[in-house]
């Protein structure tokens, strides 16, 4: 018999006898052709016509306790409805039931119709061809000559676009909607308002200028919309670009401009108008489902469900979901879905829905899917105490650990699938999401070209899963603040105390007792190939706990491990990463140990106390290509990598700064990380190991270090508490902020007046008496004005929630940086760092010039002020004004250099707002380093 196609991707072959000898004699075959009829036998040469003819013959073998295969001959089948499967339908292990393309052929499910109507030229638009296909059809998508078309849209799509294939503003489509005759045949894609993922809207309506909007979905932290990154399509105005088309569905017409080159009346044209074409679903938990196989398909040409289908959010997770699949699974067991290519689905590809067990998902090909390659979600029935963003359940009250019913996924496998180019119109997706499950395992598959995650785990209900061999890259394209393989574990116990601010050790504790409470089993992400080009590659974000991550080969990023408990990180490779630990608990159990870290600073701490934490951190090997590894001035004392060193790893394949395209990560046997106990892991079997099955990119390593001349990142005091600007994205991450406005608290000691006044470790100033904040001058520019005993309302980003705080200035003498709100006038003046000049100053750091004629003006409010700056041979004098009037010359030489020095002081100022202006007279240099202000 002949060999069953394998759909490309490198699966062994599987021959029609291999499948079916297993069954003997008792089997039942049966056949589908396009050429047949519903009234045949459905024997091989008198088949059916319909999938759905054969179900029903396939039930009356079943009943009869015999195996049954439906072969289907090659064709499109063009489905009148979602084929449906309950109970009936199931087999049993020994007597399976399958459908399966015919050997040798290629059986296309498709969820539209052929259009066949005549094409005539839009009387108004030559370029335009139309044809009359009949009202009130459900058509979303189209697809010519088997590519999909665009939906007429504003801005014209742009392959070579990243984010949207292209956007606009909210402000353009408003403005550019006043010449649209009906609004509400359209709809707007964009992305979260903190690029979060995606949030769309259909369109209701348009008044005093603007568009009425109505928000669906895809986000589960809003709807708010980052108004610069938006699309409106479905407005027939803007069909105005080669393969865009337009449905008009009160008049029944179909408008297409054809691609350059096609002729529509010989072309093959096709709608998208089901959402699902094959549902899978037994009648509860109890009655499933089982033993049931789909092999070898196309699926294709399935309906958006962005706008006809309602989303639900998923527990304190970033998603909302769907729940539909091009193949949809629901109280289900042992269903196979294998062999077989998604081409282009509108939704998610597969759906493996509520109560499912023992499935599997295997040597797929995923391309250009709408949303989600594969889903595995179950019920929120399933969860004792569910939480949303919109309701959060604090404390917990039921403490048992574990799912609550049955309605959940386990013992799922996802294996040896080809996933490309997903969340085609979804932004928050993934090739894999889990969400509500238990033993989830994702195993060798190549994942690529998602705008969010490759690999997402929602939360951490209720584990078990194995994240293995899997190739991942080119990810979070569109979007940001995500990793290839990311993860939330905002559970039970998160909403104690959510992204703590400064906790206390009982509500830490607290928190450690629930943290197992539904990640019951730990999270396995092991022998994985990531490529990222972002800070971290695996992202275990808010509260992710109880997870094994080892024998990982991460190029181009690291591992963030953010709020959570009990994460083992050992023998893994990061090459140009480093490990960030976000807010940290206390006694979290996390342990970093017999890691190769590629870069000159291996870890970056945010909200994090290595003390308190007590971490494991020890036996890794650091190396930067010769260079200076630079470990965290809190690991000494917390008695961290006591016996990790800094040295060549020695590959055996030679060095990825020579070779950035390096793929064998393999260690000499004389390593030293080697004999710190790493061991060596495979370097050839990530992804689907297909011939031709793409791969990730090199490496690309940044220039060498320089001097720190990045004045963001520099710390400044502010009350007894140390401020900056958010400024990198580790930050950002860390507070849960979309930009990178505010004023940062970096440190607010409990002694601190800061403190006092209700300030804390974390927040963001992100507004001061009314007054944006965007960087750190427009927070001085406001605070150094103020009145000392005066009253400030400071809007606050805590907790990722904005909260309101009011506290009073101080009235005593308080110290300012030289970035505090000064004005430098002048081309000579630089900032310096600790490591360019500005070490031993106050904050480690000064502005200087060296142009005669330069200024400096500092505006305060008090009676009296210090201007500090560094004396030395090199400096010269400087002439001092106060209010506009010229005081003194002031003279900053001196035979040997001396740092935070009082240069010039001021009293007995009437109270109120004043300036301090300078300007060097003579000298190489003048130097501001810092000021004192009395009140």
């Amino acid at each position: 018999m002949a060999v069953l196609a394998a759909v490309a991707l490198g699966a062994p072959a599987l021959t029609a006898t291999d499948a079916w000898a297993a069954h003997g004699p008792s089997g039942t075959s049966l056949y589908v052709s396009t050429s047949g009829n519903d009234h045949n036998s459905g024997s091989l040469h008198k088949p059916f016509r319909t999938l759905a003819a054969a179900r029903t013959a396939a039930r009356k073998a079943t009943r009869k306790g015999r195996a049954v295969h439906v072969w289907v001959r090659g064709g499109t089948y063009h489905l009148a409805g979602t084929l449906t499967f309950d109970e009936a339908d199931s087999g049993t292990a020994s007597a399976p039931v399958t459908y399966s393309s015919y050997p040798g052929e290629k059986a296309v499910l498709s969820g539209g119709r052929r259009v066949t109507a005549a094409w005539s030229a839009d009387p108004h638009n030559s370029a335009v061809q139309v044809a009359k296909v009949g009202a009130g059809l459900k058509i979303d998508g189209l697809f010519v000559g088997g590519t999909q078309q665009v939906l007429a849209r504003f801005p014209n799509f742009d392959p070579n676009t990243a984010v949207l294939g292209g956007s606009t503003t909210m402000a353009t489509l408003n403005a550019r909607s006043a010449a649209w005759k009906n609004p509400t045949t359209g709809a707007i894609r964009g992305l979260h308002s903190s690029d979060w993922g995606g949030n769309d809207y259909t369109i209701t309506g348009r008044s005093n200028s603007a568009l009425q909007t109505k928000w669906v979905g895809d986000n589960n932290r809003g709807g708010d919309v980052d108004t610069n990154h938006v699309v409106a399509e479905g407005i027939f105005e803007e069909l105005d670009a080669p393969g865009e088309w337009f449905y008009d569905k009160a008049a029944g017409k179909l408008y297409v401009i054809p691609p350059a080159g096609t002729d529509l009346s010989s072309a093959t044209v096709e709608t998208a108008e089901l959402d699902e074409l094959v549902r899978v679903e037994g009648s509860s938990a109890a009655k499933p489902v089982h033993d049931l196989t789909f092999d070898g398909f196309t699926y294709t040409e399935t309906h958006r469900t962005l706008f006809d289908t309602p989303y639900e959010p998923l527990q304190l997770g970033d998603w909302a979901i769907a729940r539909a699949g091009a193949v949809h699974l629901k109280n289900a067991r042992n269903i196979t879905v294998s062999r077989s290519a998604f081409a282009q689905v509108g939704g998610n590809g597969v759906f493996v829905d509520g109560y499912n067990k023992g499935d599997v998902i295997t040597r797929n090909r995923f391309t250009g899917s709408g949303a989600s390659d594969v889903q595995v979600v179950g019920s929120t029935e399933a969860v004792r105490n569910p939480s949303t963003w919109a309701h959060m359940v604090d404390p917990p009250t039921d403490l048992t650990p574990g799912p609550r019913t049955e309605d959940y996924p386990r013992d799922i496998t996802v294996s040896y699938n080809s996933m490309a180019d997903m969340g085609r119109f979804e932004k928050q997706s993934a090739g894999v999401n889990i969400s509500m499950s238990s033993r989830v395992t994702v195993a060798h598959n190549t994942i690529h070209g998602s705008p969010r995650s490759g690999v997402n785990i929602n939360d951490g209900t209720w584990g078990g899963h194995r994240i293995q061999y899997n190739d991942i890259f080119d990810c979070v394209k569109e979007t940001s603040d995500h990793g290839p393989i990311n993860a939330w574990g905002r559970d039970r116990y998160w909403p104690i105390a959510g992204p703590s601010i400064n906790p206390s050790a009982e509500s830490d504790a607290l928190q450690k007792s629930y943290a197992l409470l539904d990640v019951v089993q730990p999270i396995t992400i092991s022998n994985n190939r990531i490529w990222h080009n972002s800070e971290w590659a695996i992202d275990l974000d808010d509260g992710s706990s109880n997870y094994i991550v080892k024998n990982n080969l991460l190029l181009n990023a690291g591992i963030k491990l953010r709020d959570g408990f009990r994460r083992t990180v050992s023998n893994n490779i990061l090459v140009n990463g480093s490990v960030y630990e976000q807010i940290s608990h206390r006694d979290n159990d996390d342990s970093l140990t017999r890691n190769v870290i590629l870069t000159g600073s291996p870890y970056s701490l945010t909200g994090s106390d290595p003390a308190a934490a007590k971490y494991t951190v020890d036996k890794n090997l650091f190396w930067d290509n010769d260079r200076p590894v630079a470990l965290p001035d809190v690991w000494s004392a917390a008695k961290l990598d006591a016996h990790s060193v800094t040295a060549d790893p020695q590959f055996t394949h030679g060095s990825p700064w020579d070779s950035p395209g390096m793929t064998d990560y393999t260690l000499a046997s004389g390593s030293p990380a080697v004999a710190l106990g790493f061991v060596n892991f495979p370097m050839d079997r990530f992804g689907t190991g297909t011939a031709g099955e793409a791969t990730p990119p090199a490496v690309t390593w940044p220039a060498a270090p320089v001097p720190d001349t990045v004045i963001q990142t520099q710390p400044e005091p502010l009350m007894g508490a140390t401020v900056r600007q958010v400024y990198d994205k580790a930050t950002q991450s860390a507070v849960g902020l979309g930009d990178f406005d505010g004023l940062y608290l970096q440190a607010v000691p409990s002694t601190s007046y800061a403190y006092g006044q209700g300030l804390r470790p974390l927040d963001v100033i992100r507004e001061v008496n009314g007054t944006a904040v965007t960087d750190r001058d427009s927070f001085w520019t406001v605070y150094n004005r103020l009145a000392p005993g005066s009253t400030v309302t400071a809007l606050i980003w805590r907790a990722q929630s904005a909260t309101t705080v009011t506290f009073v200035k101080p009235t005593g003498a308080q110290q300012y940086n030289n970035t505090a709100g000064v004005t430098y006038t002048g081309a000579g003046w630089g900032w310096r760092g600790a490591r360019a000049g500005g070490l031993n100053s106050f904050q480690d750091d000064i502005d200087a010039t060296t142009a005669v004629g330069d200024s400096f003006s500092f505006t305060f409010n008090g009676t009296g002020a210090d201007l500090l700056t560094e004396l030395n041979a090199d400096e010269g004098t400087i002439d001092i004004s106060v209010d506009g009037v010229f005081r003194k010359t002031v003279d900053a030489t001196s035979d040997t250099r001396e740092y935070q020095k009082t240069l010039y002081s001021v009293s007995g100022l009437s109270p109120g707002v004043h300036t301090l202006t300078g300007v060097m007279k003579s000298g190489q240099y003048m130097i501001v380093d810092g000021f004192t202000v009395r009140s």
